[in-house]
């Protein structure tokens, strides 16, 4: 049986611009990748990248699910 990992990404309150995109397309030539999310599912193997890392440079919300139970929500809030 093999693994399933889903990560879902998705910007908030502003678009990536295209060098933010080539970025990300650097970490993975299978997602699906738009100015503002980023999609992508494993069968094997996994994210090529720290998810913590992803949301502090790009994304404000970022979903992660995978078939052995583990979910995952991380959410950026104004710290005001």
């Amino acid at each position: 049986m093999s693994d399933y990992q889903s990560y879902e990404f998705c910007a908030a309150d502003r678009a990536l611009d295209r060098q933010q995109l080539a970025v990300l397309r650097t970490i993975s030539t299978r997602a699906h990748i738009t100015a503002t999310s980023f999609t992508s599912t494993y069968q094997w193997g996994g994210l090529k990248a720290d998810p913590w890392q992803l949301m502090e440079r790009y994304f404000g919300a970022h979903l992660y699910l995978a078939n052995w139970g583990t979910q995952r929500l991380i959410v950026n809030l104004p710290a005001e």
